[in-house]
């Protein structure tokens, strides 16, 4: 059993990070945090299957839900300083996370923009016991992601369709090398990991990745 909290995360700004932490009524040294995209959120289904399956397993789960699409502050700024806020929000959701119990596992898994942030705690955090990374459509286009996945060898799953803009082989090739990962490439899928017009190989696909999680995380 878990009990389900809002955990008092301040980021950039002293503004709110909105989160959803779920806490094992058991001892557990496991914590996982989810940083969905932007557009894609924690409550759509290639981030929350993932979640509930790392609950059901026995993790402490932090669920990140970004607010920047509704925040007209945020908005107006440049993009340096919107990249500023975001890193510094990801960073206070990590320290908030380790905070709550001795954990000596940690999950991080990112979707799209999720995997930017999951680059950044990868390479600026020290507090990372068994570091393991499920990459959700991580965005190969962008060289410094790519170079973080190198930087810091850990335990690897990358999903991605062939259908996505930032679906590379040869790059996605070169990362799996890099880190000794695995890969579940999806045919047909975008960056939703969805197939346009078929509903039921969309939802075979989810089936696939969660199975897929579900294998890596033993």
């Amino acid at each position: 059993m878990y009990s389900i909290e809002t955990l008092n995360i301040r980021g950039s700004q002293n503004e709110a990070v909105a989160n959803t932490f779920f806490r094992q009524k058991q001892e557990t040294r496991h914590v996982a945090i989810l940083l969905p995209g932007l557009n894609y959120t924690a409550h759509m289904p290639v981030v929350y299957y993932p979640g509930q399956l790392l609950v059901a397993c026995g993790a402490d789960v932090l669920r990140v839900e970004y607010t920047y699409g509704r925040q007209p502050r945020f908005q107006a700024l440049p993009d340096v300083e919107q990249d500023q806020w975001f890193r510094a929000d990801v960073s206070a959701v990590f320290d908030a996370a380790l905070a709550q119990r001795n954990y000596e596992r940690v999950t991080l898994v990112g979707k799209s923009i999720g995997t930017l942030a999951v680059g950044d705690l990868l390479t600026t955090k020290t507090r990372l016991p068994r570091p393991e990374c499920v990459w959700l459509t991580p965005l190969l286009g962008n060289e410094r992601l790519c170079t973080q996945i190198k930087q810091v060898r850990h335990r690897a799953l990358f999903v991605i369709g062939t259908s996505d803009p930032e679906y590379d082989q040869a790059k996605l090739a070169e990362m799996e090398r890099a880190t000794g990962g695995e890969s579940i490439v999806i045919d047909g899928a975008d960056h939703s990991l969805e197939i346009g017009g078929d509903v039921v190989r969309s939802i075979r696909a989810v089936q696939r990745v969660v199975e897929g999680i579900q294998k890596y995380l033993g």
